[in-house]
């Protein structure tokens, strides 16, 4: 609830962009798309920027090349900071993946504080996870908060989380499509058979919140694909892809619909229908065709308790 204006966008996808604007009813005019050609001096009164940079070349899901301007998408990153040291705002927050502080990449992480430094502003940083802010949702991300230096108070502090365990009963749907079932014969007779809810009930959540109870004897998925979770326990990170959605088991194995997925990053039943809507009747003809997108941009999101108790956390500096 805090008065704001959105100055402008920058994203290149299509869907995004349009549900972007369509959830908070901007003119997608106001989207720059590509950041290599964005003038960060156009910016000079702004208060805040977010940012992120692709995680494919950091994340352990992809390619693991770093982060290398001109040569790798993650290397974007690099844009991120022109922008920044042309515009001078206030306060510039980034989000991505927990790798990017791993032995692998902790010298990109330290030049990333570095450069920030050098362009004027005091970094903080911290490891959080939707879990331990009211979030079903076991997804741990590196934020970094940088403030200006010329108006760092030095009062800023990540809000603490909690202990409080959301489990994915609190966002999963009374009724499924059946389409969202698994309906592998074989893996059902030897899988459930054995695991039921009793079973799942005696299980405690792991560290991570997470309650699994199986694995999908499928050589063409994914390890991580694989795993099957009860729905007693918070969800593992989402991912991009419809096919990587985690496996719930509530008395037969399904993957989470859309809209489960956009309940865990945060977003409410009502903005996944305006979204969805704008979707269907701008790209599809009306027709109900939008999963594959829906389940991207809620694989791409970050969680939005996290990002709200980092807003909070600015109170006095930025606003």
């Amino acid at each position: 609830n805090i008065e704001h204006e959105i100055v402008n966008y920058c994203e290149k996808d299509r869907y995004a962009s349009y549900a972007y604007s369509k959830l908070f009813r901007l003119s997608e005019a106001k989207n720059l798309w590509d950041v290599n050609w964005v003038d960060g001096t156009h910016f000079k009164d702004i208060d805040l920027v977010t940012y992120g940079f692709p995680c494919t070349d950091i994340s352990l899901a992809g390619s693991c090349k770093g982060i290398i301007k001109g040569e790798t998408k993650s290397g974007l990153l690099f844009e991120s900071l022109r922008i920044i040291e042309e515009a001078r705002p206030k306060v510039a927050i980034a989000e991505n993946v927990r790798n990017l502080v791993s032995k692998m990449f902790i010298s990109d992480f330290h030049n990333l504080i570095n450069e920030l430094d050098r362009l004027g502003f005091n970094s903080y940083w911290k490891i959080l996870s939707g879990i331990n802010y009211n979030s079903a949702h076991s997804r741990e991300r590196v934020f970094i908060v940088s403030i200006r230096k010329d108006i760092d108070n030095g009062s800023f502090k990540f809000k603490e989380g909690n202990d409080n365990l959301v489990t994915l009963e609190s966002i999963t749907e009374s009724f499924v499509d059946e389409k969202y079932y698994c309906k592998d014969n074989s893996y059902l007779k030897n899988f459930l058979n054995k695991v039921n809810k009793r079973i799942c009930k005696d299980k405690e959540p792991s560290k991570f919140g997470l309650v699994r109870v199986g694995t999908i004897k499928n050589p063409h998925m994914l390890q991580m694909n694989r795993r099957v979770f009860s729905e007693l326990g918070a969800s593992p990170t989402l991912v991009t892809g419809s096919d990587s959605i985690p496996k719930v088991i509530q008395c037969k194995v399904r993957k989470l619909t859309p809209l489960e997925c956009w309940r865990l990053v945060g977003f409410t039943s009502e903005d996944y229908w305006i979204v969805r809507k704008a979707l269907e009747e701008q790209f599809y003809n009306g027709k109900d065709c939008t999963d594959t997108q829906m389940y991207k941009m809620a694989g791409n999101s970050i969680v939005i308790q996290v990002a709200e108790s980092i807003i909070e956390s600015l109170k006095g500096i930025l606003y």
